[in-house]
């Protein structure tokens, strides 16, 4: 699917899942170096920037949050040159489709200007993906906030099941997200051979809210860890509780037992056996025994 869309002598070509024959007509329509057009019809596995003929190369994944695949991630490729921007999108990007919404709108651009280039629509439409990622961690954040309000109601195996949801969603995250230190390394010297200082502090103004992005991540998966290992305390303290019990009752049926076996004994010389109130009698021991056993559990402080 092919999407354009033009201010003044800026061309902007979005393209969706494309095919090689749309693929061509846009590298013809764009005047782009065909060196530049061979993977973009495929996901690559791994970002990248890089110039040929004027013209920068900048392939970016961004992460996918809310999608029931959490290793899933968004790829995107931009090319950018004096007059225009190819964008190469695979999936829907709530991101993109805001910022074409937005695109006739010249404060989407900053601000506005008599000579906007395909460098400017880039930091914007940058900027505006980072917006929506800073927003897939909010949502994130608030997963974590549901689980703290919940970790106390005695419904351990449940939160560990959502603890290792936002665990898978959050580290997917973070690896997503860690690759685009590498690109912002390979921005600054390319932009700044193709530009000059033109577009530094944009550039650093977008590495910023990249290390915001790493950091919050970073503080939600501290949190993580500290929920989890709550969570697992909690469980263990639960267990343990459990195993006591069922290791005190075994303690007091065991010999019980024992005692109501012996006297089950088929012999002749069973005592008390066959006294007028032997059944009474055994009982009270037994109950006397259970209350004994206890009492000795209550002083050690084991119930």
């Amino acid at each position: 699917m092919v999407e354009r869309f033009k201010q003044g002598k800026l061309l902007w070509i979005n393209l969706k899942n494309p095919t090689t024959t749309e693929v061509q007509k846009a590298m013809v329509e764009l005047d782009l170096p065909p060196l530049l057009m061979t993977d973009l019809t495929t996901t690559v596995p791994r970002n990248a920037v890089t110039k040929v003929d004027g013209t920068i190369k900048v392939t970016v994944d961004f992460p996918a949050v809310k999608q029931l695949g959490t290793d899933h991630q968004y790829e995107v490729k931009f090319l950018i040159s004096k007059n225009s921007l190819l964008t190469v999108q695979y999936e829907e990007m709530e991101g993109i489709d805001r910022f074409k919404r937005q695109f006739e709108v010249a404060t989407t651009l900053r601000k506005a200007q008599k000579h906007i280039t395909g460098a400017h629509l880039f930091i914007s439409l940058f900027n505006n993906l980072y917006e929506t990622t800073s927003a897939k961690l909010d949502y994130i954040e608030s997963k974590l906030a549901d689980i703290e309000s919940e970790i106390f109601e005695n419904d351990e195996k449940q939160i560990v099941i959502e603890i290792s949801s936002v665990s898978k969603k959050l580290i997917a995250f973070r690896h997503t997200i860690h690759g685009h230190e590498d690109v912002f390394k390979d921005m600054h010297p390319i932009f700044g051979n193709t530009y000059g200082n033109t577009f530094a502090t944009d550039l650093l103004s977008i590495e910023a809210h990249y290390f915001v992005l790493k950091r919050k991540a970073s503080a939600q998966y501290e949190t993580l860890t500290a929920l989890r290992d709550t969570n697992s305390a909690m469980l263990t303290t639960n267990q343990n509780e459990i195993i006591t019990t069922l290791t005190i009752m075994a303690f007091i049926t065991f010999p019980l037992t024992l005692f109501s076996s012996m006297f089950g004994m088929n012999t002749e010389a069973t005592p008390i056996i066959g006294h007028k109130a032997d059944f009474w009698i055994i009982v009270s021991i037994m109950i006397t025994v259970t209350i004994g056993f206890f009492t000795f559990f209550r002083r050690k402080k084991w119930l």
